[in-house]
């Protein structure tokens, strides 16, 4: 992965995904988000043995940026990858770029990202999702109201992206 500066600018250095986390490096991701004509939202559960929030409720999909690539190439990818779904880059729109800091497993796993936010409206068939067993254990779609309720705590386990629910929400709300 590029290594960023505090300000999210590449410094010319790459580093493997374990050194980035184990050292608490600052990266880039993409963070997809599926949302149907019924402005249902598509979550994906993360698989049990992932090292950051197992079995937790998710984005859409989501990735690291590799190493010299866009944002918008990994979300490709990512949304491919995962969910089997291969996508035009001129499907995403860019929503907006959240800064992101967390420490987990005993502080072995640190996390600095920069996380740039695309969504993607479509109507796809949740039986067509070929999900990607080492990472995804499930896909459901979520009305806005349930979407509401589990990032409260109120369903099952959310992945906590706080601010990025909220922006992803008012952003839904008027568009």
């Amino acid at each position: 992965m590029d290594i960023l500066d505090e300000k999210g600018e590449k410094t010319d250095e790459a580093r493997s995904y374990l050194e980035a986390h184990e050292k608490g490096l600052i990266h880039k991701a993409a963070h997809i988000w599926i949302v149907n004509s019924r402005n249902e939202i598509l979550i994906q559960k993360r698989e049990k043995n992932r090292r950051s929030y197992p079995s937790y409720w998710d984005i859409s999909a989501a990735g690291h940026v590799s190493a010299g690539q866009t944002s918008l190439e990994a979300a490709q990818r990512e949304t491919e990858e995962e969910l089997g779904i291969t996508v035009l880059s001129s499907e995403f729109k860019y929503l907006f770029t959240i800064e992101s800091h967390s420490v987990q497993n005993n502080g072995t796993y640190i996390n600095n990202e920069f996380q740039d936010v695309y969504i993607m409206k479509t109507d796809i068939n949740i039986d067509d999702i070929k999900i990607q067993n080492e990472e995804v254990e499930a896909v459901k779609f979520l009305t806005i109201d349930e979407f509401k309720k589990w990032i409260k705590g109120e369903g099952e386990k959310m992945v906590p992206h706080k601010e990025e629910y909220a922006k992803l929400l008012e952003y839904l709300e008027t568009n």
